[in-house]
């Protein structure tokens, strides 16, 4: 090479190395890219996140503000300059800026953001009061970090307010010091590059910008996040407007694929297109994943390819297995592919996938051959249940096999069809439940908020991510990460409201085209807050009156918030009277005295439609409501002799198809109801005889049904659904020492869902914690602040979860699970008293306390919710509708039948 060529290249290498080093020690105007430290969750911009916004707007449409990492940006904000300066003057000082929020990670449990905001000479009245507070209230300190000069906002007591810099183009501050540092060791920084900057449009139509890491998102959608995130761009710079609606806000985006190709090519050639079957989404659907198919064999040829370089060794080998079986289930699907997360107040997982068909049949067969493929044993006999067939396919992870990872969490397949669709659930119980919403059209397209959103909010896709919050409190905020949650759920002091209360949807969608991805975020929601006017008030929205007085609280069938809502009544003559919706009064037949028991809707007479279930001292009555010609007809079942007949169970996970129900004995034995015979059976016999302590638990395991249940006396029972006991089982309950009284129980026993010890405690106040070899493992004496009261396990209705009950004649006291009390509740009417806990679905827990002729409601804090007592003679029945965030109360008063409703967020 010529000697002048390579002159010319170290001229060049000489003079790009002086530029270099010039920049560095003269460097040129600060960008917010050059101040940001490395590591940032998310990057956002606004002109108005800082305006204020009326009440009236607030409940009425959906504020920037009212998103939760907006709200608590805004807030960190606010308290840094409205320490030393009045409103007007901070309202003039941010008008107009388009002002960067960076979110930082501090710990593992801690976030925190940094603010810049961009300044002027025309700002330095403004800096100087900020420089130079009020010294009665505030002063400021410096040192010097990185070479860098940073000031300390402290109030007078020494409370740190936050720290901040001042540079020529940016107001940088943040109330955690150490975020602070990592900016000054940014601008200090030798070498640095500045980050790439979205360009972010902030004007009438665009509210804000936000810049987020991919697996920030993905964390955000329960615990398959990291399956999300393929899904997901490689960086996602969203803009954001207003819904035509005003309920929701929508982040658009166009991103590079870089590597997501793989995942574009799941998408060749399919249109993007909007959820199809929306009528088949239960009410209760916590979470939902979507996937969108135009073109179902070039669906299925490009998912073969990439289930068949799995990174999973497991999901490759079993695609490799049912390969061959694949293709026609491909090419029989239909348009929508819906992954359903009910919500779950237990925290299990249960999911339902819908595939819909071009053929029903031809899909569930196909279905069917990869189950066998896979090494399933022939099918049984299908179970009936509302009309459908149910069977089971007992292979694990069959769905992940056929539509990847995603779809995981399927240990066996209950399978069905419905209409041309094929559901699948991972246990009978989601599938019993699934059915049963469907065919009272508790489904998406019934709230006609919801179907707005799905119609016109969410644009087609090839992929949609779903998250319900307000119907996920214990599926997917519990799934998020710690300190996501700390940061969300802070009150903000204004509402007296978590920030995360003002949203209930949220979504991703993604496009993939051959060189970018077309990302939608969607926040917000279908319920407008109530106002104070109507907050906790009880209206009455209907009153039904009889002839004779009610000698039994009225039977509830269908929803109370709609009109598609029946009851039935006893009166004193011993009449059952069917209510119609439209307030007609039937009387249908005689009974042979009140009823005792809960109502249990069961599919006895396998007809299609529930059947509801329950007992008077003597007999079993089976009602059976007919719709169509607004009768019920009744079928009654004599009871044995000792049944106890205040309290009705499910057998759920039961082995034998005609045990419907089952009922304990006075001698502490276990009796089912046999549909086919119509009659009552020992199912479980107790060692010692004494009365079970009411409600006994019934447990779904693997081999079957399990049933725990307490005896007065402190004998422990443990029974398989074969009649069998575990080892060690029946146990007692016995004191340590003779000074000690007697160990009695006045309540039941638990085994919490997914755990392996036993709760109970003794009416004595001995809260104790049992081994499943029944040895105590732990035995706690709580106080006891009075000598004629006891002690007992409170579970909810469904025994989900339970409290801790203390009463005496006239006084409860209820307690959390470690024994703290909650609240009490005094001057109640000696003998007079029900006590219940309701978890209600939505979030919602409370616990009604009937004293007397009169209802209250109490959240678990204490807080009544009612502002009015309720009329009622006997115990409430109690429904909460997500749709309108009302709570309906069903009460029977004398000779009346009233439906009261409140709104409670």
């Amino acid at each position: 090479m010529k000697r002048s060529l390579w002159i010319a290249v170290g001229a060049l290498l000489l003079l790009t190395g002086g530029w270099l080093g010039y920049r560095q020690f003269f460097p040129a105007s600060r960008t917010v890219g050059s101040l940001v430290p490395p590591g940032a969750l998310l990057v956002l911009a606004s002109d108005r996140l800082q305006d204020t916004v009326s009440a009236r707007v607030l409940r009425t449409q959906l504020s920037l503000r009212q998103l939760p990492v907006f709200d608590e940006a805004r807030q960190k904000l606010d308290r840094f300059l409205y320490a030393t300066a009045d409103t007007a003057t901070v309202l003039k000082f941010v008008a107009g800026r388009n002002i960067r929020y960076s979110l930082h990670s501090i710990s593992k449990t801690t976030l925190d953001f940094i603010f810049y905001v961009p300044i002027s000479a025309q700002d330095q009245p403004f800096l100087n009061r900020l420089t130079n507070p009020d010294p009665r209230q505030y002063r400021v300190l410096n040192h010097t970090f990185a070479g860098e000069k940073i000031l300390d906002l402290v109030a007078r007591g020494n409370e740190p307010v936050g720290s901040f810099i001042l540079t020529d183009g940016f107001l940088v501050g943040s109330v955690s010091g150490i975020l602070i540092e990592n900016v000054a060791k940014r601008m200090h920084q030798s070498l640095k590059l500045t980050a790439a900057e979205p360009d972010f449009r902030v004007d009438a139509d665009h509210l804000a910008g936000l810049s987020v890491r991919p697996e920030v998102l993905q964390s955000l959608f329960s615990n398959v996040g990291s399956l999300v995130r393929l899904f997901l761009p490689e960086e996602l710079n969203l803009q954001f407007r207003q819904s035509a609606s005003r309920s929701h806000l929508i982040g658009y985006a166009v991103d590079q694929i870089g590597n997501r190709r793989d995942v574009a090519a799941l998408f060749a050639n399919q249109t993007p297109r909007r959820i199809q079957y929306a009528n088949l989404i239960p009410q209760t659907t916590a979470t939902l994943y979507h996937i969108g198919i135009s073109d179902a064999p070039q669906f299925g040829k490009s998912l073969s390819n990439l289930l068949g370089s799995a990174s999973s060794g497991f999901l490759r080998d079993r695609f490799r297995q049912i390969a061959p079986e694949t293709k026609p289930l491909y090419q029989s699907l239909g348009p929508d592919i819906m992954l359903c997360r009910l919500e779950s107040p237990t925290g299990a997982l249960r999911q339902v996938l819908i595939l819909t068909a071009q053929d029903g049949k031809k899909l569930a067969n196909a279905y069917q051959q990869v189950a066998y493929r896979s090494g399933a044993k022939m099918a049984t006999d299908p179970k009936s249940y509302l009309g459908h067939k149910i069977l089971l396919l007992n292979v694990p992870e069959l769905p992940a096999s056929l539509f990847s990872s995603l779809f995981s969490g399927f240990s066996q397949s209950w399978i069905t069809q419905h209409g041309t669709s094929l559901i699948i659930a991972n246990s009978e119980d989601a599938m019993q439940d699934y059915l049963q919403q469907v065919q009272r059209g508790a489904v998406w397209t019934a709230d006609a908020h919801q179907a707005e959103l799905l119609n016109s909010t969410l644009r087609p896709a090839n992929f949609t991510a779903f998250a319900r919050l307000n119907r996920g409190q214990t599926s997917v905020l519990a799934s998020w990460p710690l300190g996501w949650q700390n940061l969300l759920d802070k009150v903000d002091l204004t509402t007296g409201t978590p920030a995360l209360a003002n949203l209930e949807n949220m979504a991703y969608q993604a496009s993939y085209g051959n060189e970018n991805i077309q990302s939608t975020v969607v926040l917000g929601r279908n319920t407008r807050p109530a106002s104070r006017a109507v907050l906790n008030k009880v209206l009455l929205q209907k009153k039904t009156e009889f002839n004779a007085p009610l000698i039994s609280a009225p039977i509830v069938t269908g929803n109370l918030s709609d009109s598609s809502a029946q009851f039935y009544a006893q009166n004193n003559a011993g009449q059952f009277v069917l209510v119609t919706p439209d307030g007609d009064k039937l009387v249908q037949n005689n009974t042979d005295g009140p009823i005792r028991s809960n109502a249990l809707g069961v599919d006895f007479l396998n007809n299609g439609r529930l059947q509801y279930l329950f007992m008077t001292d003597r007999t079993l009555y089976v009602a059976d409501p007919v719709r169509i010609s607004k009768k019920v007809a009744l079928q009654a079942i004599p009871l044995p002799k000792g049944i106890d007949p205040s309290f009705l169970a499910r057998p759920r996970g039961s082995q034998q198809r005609n045990m419907v129900a089952l009922a304990a004995h006075e001698d502490g034995h276990i009796y089912a109801l046999d549909r086919q015979r119509r009659t009552f059976v020992r199912l479980m016999t107790a060692p010692h005889k004494g009365t079970l302590q009411l409600p006994f638990q019934v447990m779904v395991t693997p081999s079957g049904m399990d049933i725990l249940a307490m005896q007065a006396d402190g004998t422990l029972n443990h029974w398989r659904e074969n009649g069998t006991q575990y080892p060690y089982f029946p146990t007692k309950i016995e004191r340590t020492n003779e000074e000690e009284p007697e160990i009695r129980f006045v309540g039941p026993a638990l085994l919490p869902p997914g755990q392996t010890q036993i709760r109970s405690i003794t009416d004595e106040g001995q809260l104790l914690t049992i081994n499943a070899n029944g040895l105590i493992a732990n035995r706690i004496q709580l106080y006891r602040p009075v000598r004629n009261g006891y002690f007992r396990l409170f579970p909810d209705e469904d025994q989900t979860s339970w409290l801790l009950l203390r009463t005496t004649d006239t006084e409860i006291a209820v307690l959390d699970q470690q024994g703290q009390r909650r609240f009490d509740v005094r001057a109640l009417q000696s003998g007079r008293n029900n006590i219940r806990y309701h978890r209600l679905g939505a979030g919602i827990e409370l616990v009604s306390v009937k004293s007397g002729g009169f209802t209250m409601l109490y959240d678990l804090n204490g807080r009544i919710l009612n502002d009015r007592p309720i009329p009622s003679d006997f115990p409430v029945a109690l429904q909460f509708d997500e749709r309108t965030n009302e709570l309906y109360i069903l009460s029977g008063a004398q000779q009346a039948v009233q439906l009261f409703s409140i709104r409670l967020r």
